[in-house]
């Protein structure tokens, strides 16, 4: 109980402080010519930073073998959900920019206030789901013995931490993308969003190069005996998809915004465009980035979510979640 106690009283005071760290901390001048001055004492930096290692230590402890470490794992991924529920819900829908947000560029940029409702209310769900999840499992005394590779039931410890270290951070990074995408130009903390978010997005694909590699070095677990064949060429086909669509997205964002003629941040570090400013680079590559490969994403990511809890809650199938999972 006393557990339980604390765990409220951490969820309380994330969701006190968040709307401050994000309306307050985050409050820099864009320029409309693509300068853009950094806050004070690189502060997005340090926000950036503070995520990234957030989520490091978050899937560090879901993977560790002491369980009551695993509980605390948990509930940390729970708190990084409550946190962007909290950050939609108590700073961006009291900025007034989902009623007035920058001038639409394309119809689908209409659906941003939508997408981001839905965002904000998944990651809630899935925030007080974790966190039953994470008091559940403070119950529990069996150790996690993981080897560092695969072996053909389960991923090894290396494996686990690329991806649950990708999830958390992807969990940040297409919420602060959208919202930037709409924030009007001229407003004082729109590009500390573009900072954070350009951030995140170099270290998923250096995360997600990092695990294809380490796949060449050890085979995937084989998947459930009891899946059906369409099954697993399903769930084969959305592993593969969402390989491709994760890697793309940071690459077509960065050659997006180098036609721009903006730089990519990278904490402190600036990298300018590559290339000459282009009209017709930027609208063909941003309709990728900001448009085709958020939206398949999504299907595809909530295909791979909602397959794995089928197996795991109506299939009965516990070693299908329990590859990536415990």
């Amino acid at each position: 109980m006393n557990n339980l106690k604390w765990t409220y009283v951490g969820v309380v005071v994330l969701l006190a402080i968040e709307p401050a760290l994000a309306s307050e901390a985050i409050n820099l001048s864009a320029g409309n010519d693509g300068s853009a001055t950094r806050i004070e004492n690189d502060l997005d930096s340090w926000i950036a930073l503070a995520i990234v290692v957030t989520s490091l230590v978050t899937a560090w402890c879901m993977n560790a073998v002491s369980p009551k470490a695993r509980s605390f794992g948990t509930i940390l991924a729970s708190l990084g959900c409550l946190a962007v529920a909290a950050w939609f819900f108590l700073f961006v829908l009291g900025t007034g920019i989902l009623e007035n947000p920058k001038p639409n560029q394309t119809p689908l940029d209409s659906a941003k206030p939508t997408l981001l409702w839905l965002q904000g209310l998944i990651a809630l769900a899935a925030g007080l789901f974790l966190l039953l999840l994470g008091i559940r499992q403070s119950g529990e005394d069996k150790a996690l013995e993981l080897k560092t590779e695969n072996d053909p039931e389960r991923y090894g410890r290396v494996s686990r931490l690329l991806h649950w270290s990708t999830a958390m951070l992807f969990i940040t990074m297409i919420p602060m993308g959208t919202f930037a995408s709409i924030i009007p130009e001229g407003t004082d903390y729109r590009n500390a969003y573009y900072v954070v978010h350009k951030t995140i997005g170099v270290l998923v694909f250096v995360l997600l190069a990092t695990r294809l590699i380490w796949n060449l070095r050890t085979r995937r677990p084989a998947l459930a005996e009891s899946l059906k064949p369409v099954e697993r060429k399903l769930a084969h086909g959305v592993h593969v998809a969402l390989y491709g669509f994760l890697i793309a997205l940071p690459v077509t964002g960065f050659v997006m915004t180098s036609f721009h003629g903006y730089p990519t941040f990278f904490f402190i570090w600036e990298l300018p465009p590559l290339w000459a400013p282009s009209d017709t680079g930027t609208v063909v590559w941003g309709l990728f980035h900001k448009y085709l490969l958020p939206y398949v994403l999504y299907i595809t990511l909530g295909a791979h979510i909602l397959g794995a809890l089928k197996h795991h809650y109506i299939d009965k199938h516990p070693q299908a979640i329990k590859r990536m999972v415990g």
